[in-house]
């Protein structure tokens, strides 16, 4: 349980997520080794919702060319959406301490 605070990595910020948001889904980046209860207990800590279900992903890496062979990839994340009870709507920027 001390790891909590390190499990949430930022919210996800893209227009599908916004979305979302309305109906109470709401889309984080988390760490890559965090299991679905861990980010259920890390949002109803942080944020004070109940949640009713968590989905992960993983994002796969981009792949960039950086000069004639040399090939670039971005890290490997992943992607929690979670859903909350009653589609409660919450300010994911605003962390309740």
């Amino acid at each position: 349980m001390n790891r909590l605070h390190q499990i949430l990595v930022k919210p996800l910020d893209t227009e599908k997520a916004f979305g979302g948001q309305k109906i109470g889904k709401f889309s984080f980046v988390v760490k890559n080794n965090a299991s679905k209860n861990e980010i259920a207990d890390a949002v109803e800590k942080y944020y004070g919702v109940k949640v009713k279900s968590v989905c992960t992903t993983k994002i796969q890496p981009k792949i960039r060319k950086a000069g004639r062979r040399k090939i670039q990839k971005r890290g490997i994340a992943k992607k929690a959406i979670v859903t909350t009870v009653g589609a409660k709507v919450i300010d994911v920027n605003k962390i309740k301490v």
